[in-house]
């Protein structure tokens, strides 16, 4: 039987705050939106970069359609919506620009001796480099809501919200992802799997599809699960499909060699020596990488001057003093 995570049971925070009779989780969500990580998604791309027109996704645009899908999920299993919300508004603000090239690129700069990951990264963003303090399950939400090579594999012993968000996420990126590669001419309606038309014939449509489907598999199951069913097997197909057709094709050759210049350009600036610059990268938006491209390859000697207007340059006196590790989640505390 599915059960709604109690607030009661929460690990709570890192560091203790004055007790208030408001639910935590909703503090969390309110700290989130007003955050630098979440406007920041505003400015960075989903899939495709840089975006060329406003109805391409961005991270936010995405998070959003996120929120919507886990809350509909949530209401409909009785779970704690709360926490839903909370985890889903949050989940990405560990992407670095340029959508997923920044995270295996990172990771090659640095020798593969500390791999980047949107996972570990977005709970340093909220929790270390803007000191949210958020509750451990939000925190834990977000280390857990994708795995790798972007498999369906439910969190064991972590709270089934945690679970919903993952579901929620692979529903709203697989069916946007088709809309904005269609709308960039990377694909055509006909090259489509022709079992899509199943669903329905546009997106809302076969999100509510791939909803009514999970949300009828879990209480029968008594866990959160979408791995059976003809709607599962259409949306497993065209996540293939996209996999084989899309992703594995896009082509950002010219993003890389920019973040390997930028990379090199932060490690030689003596003002930032005690920061990785790793984490002011990860930090930067599409347009501030783009701008940053543009200014190195257009001056000899690059001065750290000419782009402190970037938001970055707000949290760089708590990088120097923190020192932080953007690999390092640092969950441990919820476990004592």
């Amino acid at each position: 039987m599915l059960k709604a995570f109690d607030v009661k049971d929460t690990k709570g925070r890192k560091y203790p705050e004055p007790q208030t009779e408001k639910n935590p989780f909703e503090v969390d969500y309110e700290r989130i939106i007003r955050s630098k990580a979440y406007n920041r998604l505003a400015h960075k791309a989903q899939l495709l970069c840089p975006p060329e027109t406003p109805y391409i996704r961005t991270r936010l645009m995405h998070t959003k359609e996120v929120i919507d899908i886990t809350e509909k999920i949530s209401d409909d299993l009785g779970l704690n919506t709360t926490l839903c919300r909370a985890i889903a508004a949050a989940h990405d603000g560990g992407h670095a620009g340029y959508c997923h090239l920044g995270e295996s690129t990172f990771s090659e700069l640095n020798g593969h001796k500390k791999p980047f990951s949107h996972l570990n990264f977005g709970v340093v963003v909220y929790q270390e480099i803007e000191n949210l303090n958020l509750s451990y399950e939000v925190l834990e939400g977000i280390f857990f809501h994708s795995r790798k090579d972007g498999k369906i594999i439910i969190p064991i012993g972590k709270t089934i919200e945690c679970g919903v968000v993952m579901y929620g996420d692979k529903i709203a990126f697989t069916s946007s992802d088709i809309e904005d590669s269609i709308k960039y001419g990377y694909l055509t309606e006909g090259e489509l799997p022709k079992s899509l038309n199943e669903l329905g014939l546009d997106r809302k449509t076969r999100i509510n599809r791939c909803i009514e489907a999970l949300v009828k598999e879990s209480k029968e199951k008594g866990f959160v699960s979408f791995s059976e069913g003809r709607e599962f097997e259409i949306f497993n197909e065209l996540r293939n499909f996209l996999y084989e057709n899309v992703y594995s094709k896009l082509d950002f050759s010219s993003h890389k060699e920019s973040l390997r210049k930028a990379y090199k350009f932060f490690s030689e600036t003596p003002e930032l020596a005690s920061i990785n610059p790793v984490t002011i990268l990860a930090l930067l938006t599409d347009e501030e990488l783009r701008e940053l491209e543009t200014y190195i390859g257009a001056t000899i000697k690059p001065n750290i001057d000419r782009i402190k207007h970037f938001g970055v340059f707000e949290d760089i006196d708590n990088l120097k003093r923190k020192n932080i590790d953007y690999s390092n989640a640092d969950l441990g505390w919820g476990n004592k």
